[in-house]
């Protein structure tokens, strides 16, 4: 168990969670490992960087554009360090939402990875912000020896577009060293922008308490029990709540060794698994599917697995009984299992545990997190009522940034002064704690004042042998709101019969408004940045359009 956060911001405790192991390895990349000693030497270097040569000060604001690399982590805690506020934004996303967004936050200067920075000069340019370059070799020698000379050559002719740039490894030779902000975690340390699916996505303000006091929350689950010779391999993202607090803060602070993946690679996530002792890993559903997929999974290195999270969309109890039965089969006590969060609550509220689950479930409210169940008159109500899930606690959001409205912009504060955050879900509590999804609020679809839940739809659905992906939307027919089902398939085959199994199972399982007026198959089903089927894209999508344009099965 971590000891408790108290005051700390990240970057102290992490200090204070790792003090009592010794110089074991925390960082690897390309088969380079890292040890404790050296990447707090970095990250201490990095502090100096920012504070020293940017003028960057408590409350300043600062862009991290980047992929999970090693810099960007070692970047975060750097600035963390010194009471910066850290802007992760997705290194994917268009130039001109990473304009508005160093805009809007009033950023003093970005990161960037040399692979996706010549897309941007134009932009980082016009800003006139100090940039800092990341090269794919500043932590690996060895990937010197697979080409990657040609590829900096390449790099160096971005680099010299850039009207104000500085290389990171550049960075890194900074002997000045700097006092950090103390017993500060009640400031910001983070903005990270919500996933989108409804909307456009809102930028969430967390401080470092909430992040510390969920990593001590969530590490009850498990904790590494050889710091430094058992790894992790961190696929998600840093602009993802979840990849940011659980798959890096907490991992780190157990003393872990962190493996990131800038990209998920099912093949080579296979491959670390066979040569190195990974013991955890979190990852969305579409990454647990396609492991499924990979040749080679099956194997007796998933022996060692004891923690797997699973986050950001819903996943089916069929695949969770095949995905647990293949660890079970080599002995491993890691299952997975399911669990629900959202970025305003710093990521995970409840979950299921090896000690403590129920299927069809979303498990029981992690310690001292509060969850009720309300009405639309901020009620409570009664035990296997559906109703929007509330959150309070020590690992809530401080609110939506915005220049115009109060600090705590987007909370609910109740008649005794307590701040919830409506997350705008719907589901039930049984008698026993535990806790179901039934979607999200504003994905309610009402027919004839019946209230129909995508997500049941979806559920049964995907459990079908032939159905790769589903997506349950609100559809019209002459004026009458009715289910349009969007699908794609694992196996080729007569679609009208697939059809016709598909409205056969919803009739036999739901009412008769649950049942799909019109299925559309695809090829792929849209996704969002953050790799979650894209709701709000297919219920503005034409399906006749979809239907002329698909490829023949």
């Amino acid at each position: 168990m971590l000891p408790a956060p108290e005051q700390n911001n990240c970057y102290d405790y992490l200090r204070k969670c790792t003090s009592i192991y010794g110089d074991v390895y925390m960082m690897q990349h390309f088969g380079v490992m890292y040890r404790k000693s050296e990447m707090f030497r970095d990250i201490e270097s990095l502090a100096a960087y920012f504070y020293h040569d940017l003028g960057l000060r408590k409350g300043d604001v600062y862009t991290i554009f980047m992929p999970t690399t090693v810099q960007s982590i070692l970047a975060f805690y750097a600035l963390n360090k010194i009471g910066v506020i850290v802007s992760m934004v997705h290194p994917l996303m268009a130039t001109e939402f990473l304009q508005e967004q160093m805009e809007y936050t009033h950023s003093k200067g970005v990161m960037v990875l040399d692979l996706l920075a010549k897309d941007h000069i134009d932009t980082i340019n016009k800003s006139g912000l100090p940039c800092l370059v990341c090269c794919s070799s500043d932590y690996s020698e060895g990937y010197k020896r697979y080409g990657s000379k040609f590829a900096e050559g390449i790099v160096k002719k971005v680099f010299t577009k850039y009207k104000n740039a500085y290389y990171y490894k550049d960075a890194l030779k900074t002997t000045s060293s700097v006092k950090g902000e103390i017993n500060n975690g009640d400031d910001i340390a983070v903005y990270l922008n919500g996933g989108g699916t409804t909307g456009k996505s809102k930028t969430i303000k967390l401080t470092s308490k909430a992040l510390n006091e969920l990593t001590c929350r969530v590490s009850d689950i498990d904790e590494i029990h050889e710091p430094g010779e058992e790894a992790e391999i961190i696929v998600l993202p840093l602009f993802h709540c979840f990849g940011l607090v659980i798959a890096v803060h907490m991992a780190l602070c157990n003393s872990a060794r962190l493996i990131p993946m800038m990209q998920f690679d099912a093949k080579i996530f296979v491959r670390l698994m066979k040569k190195y002792k990974i013991v955890g890993f979190g990852g969305i559903p579409l990454m647990f599917q396609k492991l499924m997929r990979q040749k080679g999974f099956d194997g007796p290195h998933l022996k060692n697995i004891r923690m797997m999270f699973c986050g950001g969309d819903d996943i089916s109890e069929s695949f969770i009984e095949e995905y647990n039965a293949l660890f079970e089969k080599w002995g491993a006590t890691g299952r997975l299992r399911q669990g629900y969060g959202l970025t305003e609550i710093g990521s995970v509220c409840c979950t299921n545990t090896n000690d403590d689950f129920r299927k069809g479930s979303i498990g029981k409210a992690i310690r001292g997190v509060n969850i009720e169940i309300w009405d639309d008159d901020h009620k409570r109500v009664p035990n296997g009522t559906v109703g929007e899930f509330v959150i309070s606690g020590p690992t809530i959001m401080s609110g939506y940034y915005t220049e115009n409205e109060k600090d705590d912009y987007g909370l609910y504060t109740d008649e005794k002064g307590t701040k919830w955050v409506l997350s705008g879900d719907l589901g039930y509590v049984d008698d026993d704690g535990y806790f179901y999804f039934s979607g999200r609020k504003k994905r309610l679809i009402i027919i004839a004042g019946y209230n129909v839940y995508p997500s049941d739809i979806e559920k049964l659905v995907g459990d079908m042998p032939f159905i790769k992906d589903c997506c349950a939307v609100q559809g019209w027919d002459n004026g009458r709101s009715m289910v349009r089902l969007y699908a794609s398939l694992r196996q080729s085959g007569d679609e009208e019969e697939y059809k016709q199994k598909i409205r056969e199972a919803c009739e036999s399982n739901f009412s008769k408004f649950y049942v799909p007026r019109d299925i559309v198959f695809m090829d792929e089903l849209p996704q969002t940045p953050l790799m979650k089927i894209d709701f709000m894209k297919l219920t503005k999508a034409d399906p006749e359009k979809i239907r002329a344009t698909r490829k023949a099965p």
